[in-house]
C-alpha cells in the first residue's frame, strides 16, 4: 500500500513543510478507542503509539532510509520519546486537530513495509570498508 492509499485510510494531511537534513515527519497512528471488552477509552488515557506513516524526509534522511530499504509512505516504528508533536495547520471546521511527529531519522527504528522488500535483497559486506549493504538478489 503506497502513501496515497495510506493518506485516505488514516486521513493524513499533506505535510505543511519539507524537513531538512536528517529530519523526518511521521503521522502517528492513533491508539485504540475501544478496549477488547467494548469500553471506550478517553483520548487522554489512550496509549501513545510508537507506529506511524512516514510522510516526508529531508535529503540526508532519505539516504539513510534508502540504505535500510525504507521509503516515504512506509509504516514505521519509532522510539517512544522521539522528537516532538507539531500541530498541523487548521483543518476544516469540525475536524479534530491533528499532530505530526517531527524527529531525526535516527529515531526511526524500522519499517513494517520493508519486511516485504527485504525478501528481494541479500545483506552483503564490503571487503575493503567492512560496511554492510543490501544488494538485489539475482
Amino acid at each position: 500500500m503506497g502513501l496515497e492509499e495510506k493518506r485516505k485510510k488514516y486521513d493524513i494531511p499533506e505535510p505543511f513543510y519539507l524537513p531538512l537534513g536528517k529530519n523526518v515527519l511521521i503521522w502517528r497512528i492513533e491508539g485504540e478507542e475501544k478496549t477488547a471488552g467494548g469500553l471506550y477509552v478517553p483520548e487522554e488515557h489512550r496509549e501513545v503509539k510508537t507506529r506511524g506513516v512516514l510522510i516526508a524526509a529531508g535529503l540526508a534522511a532519505l539516504d539513510v532510509l534508502a540504505d535500510n530499504l525504507i521509503a516515504v509512505g512506509d509504516e514505521v516504528v519509532f522510539a517512544k520519546y522521539a522528537g516532538r508533536d507539531r500541530e498541523a495547520p487548521e483543518r476544516k471546521q469540525g475536524e479534530k486537530t491533528t499532530k505530526i511527529l517531527e524527529c531525526k531519522v535516527e529515531d526511526v527504528l524500522g519499517s513494517v513495509d520493508a519486511l516485504v522488500r527485504v525478501k528481494n535483497y541479500d545483506a552483503k559486506r564490503d571487503g575493503e570498508t567492512g560496511e554492510h549493504f543490501y544488494a538485489r538478489k539475482g
